[in-house]
């Protein structure tokens, strides 16, 4: 467009089921380095959980890697059992390429495909999170995904609103891109958690204080939030959940909202 433009995309499952949806990050999508975020899905899944990223070219002759070091028991879809890395997946522009894994099919599958690292040598674009799942332990789900952004634009200093959820899933997933990243929760001096590379931390919702939580990090870190809503009666329900990517506090973002 000539002028900014705001685009989103969002989709259901059909029969009033499961629904989702992620917001366009523009220019700032581009990037070179990536974690991954999903649920961890923590109780029983079901046969229509599906944890995925993909990402897409945006210059020809693009070479990606794909590492991590959660690759216990991981069964990747249309993959077998091989597991990260793999290297060299070379794509042209506007060529993609997903990973995705079953959480019912292996145990590894349920959060293995947290804190796996993206990197390229082109700028290319990435989307993260789960066609159904939670991060709770009981037996409703709901999508939870987003477009991401890379390393350069991520932080130390997040802020939260709390959802309508309960506290099993009203959580917030640190993904750590540096060994010896220490995660700190509402100012206190003491780190709730010391991560390594590509290994993460859930925050549960009993964290937050009059619905807000101020997170800071030692490293930059990827986060992503999982929120919930309520039922027709009123009630907070797994059933009714979603996780997006978060931007972290920046002076470039302060001041007048025109």
């Amino acid at each position: 467009a000539d002028s900014p433009i705001y685009v989103s995309v969002r989709l259901n499952a059909g029969n009033n089921a499961q629904a989702g949806d992620l917001v366009s990050k523009g220019e700032n999508a581009l990037g070179t380095t990536f974690r991954i975020g999903t649920y961890d899905n923590q109780g029983s899944p079901g046969s229509n959980y599906l944890n995925f990223f993909s990402f897409m070219a945006t210059e020809d002759n693009t070479s990606v890697n794909l590492t991590s070091n959660n690759t216990s028991g991981l069964v990747i879809e249309n993959f077998g059992t091989g597991q990260f890395p793999i290297n060299n997946i070379v794509l042209n522009r506007g060529q993609s390429y997903t990973v995705a894994v079953r959480p019912d099919q292996a145990t590894g599958n349920r959060a293995g495909l947290i804190g796996a690292l993206v990197s390229s040598d082109k700028p290319i674009v990435v989307n993260s999170g789960s066609a159904n799942g939670s991060f709770g332990n009981g037996g409703a789900r709901d999508y939870g995904i987003d477009q991401i952004v890379e390393l350069s634009k991520v932080g130390k200093e997040y802020i939260f609103v709390r959802g309508d959820g309960a506290d099993s899933f009203e959580n917030i997933l640190v993904v750590a891109h540096e060994d010896n990243t220490e995660v700190y929760v509402n100012g206190d001096t003491n780190p709730v958690a010391n991560i390594g590379a590509g290994s993460y931390y859930i925050i549960e919702g009993d964290s937050f204080t009059n619905n807000n939580m101020y997170v800071s990090t030692s490293k930059d870190v990827f986060i992503y939030q999982g929120v919930g809503g309520l039922n027709t009666q009123g009630n907070p329900s797994e059933a009714n959940q979603g996780m997006f990517f978060v931007p972290p506090l920046s002076c470039g973002s302060r001041g007048d909202v025109n």
